[in-house]
């Protein structure tokens, strides 16, 4: 099947792109960028993952069944 050719964007009949219009479409942010953006996280710490480092420091053993998983699933 053959891809799609992207339909390009209109304003609704009768309107005209105005320049308001455009300032808001530049200063809007792609997928990416707000993914990366430090404004999207939590201000404090995630419990969890603070747990997590610490056990990481004391060693504490990975007690999931990851490895074990694998090798099942590689069996296959």
């Amino acid at each position: 099947m053959p891809a799609k050719e992207p339909r390009e964007q209109r304003s609704r009949p009768g309107e005209a792109n105005t320049p308001k219009d455009d300032s808001v479409e530049a200063s809007l942010e792609l997928p990416h960028e707000r993914d990366q953006a430090v404004d999207m996280t939590n201000a404090k710490p995630n419990p969890v993952v603070e747990q997590a480092g610490r056990d990481v420091k004391r060693g504490v053993k990975d007690t999931s069944k990851s490895v074990e998983m694998d090798r099942a699933y590689k069996k296959l």
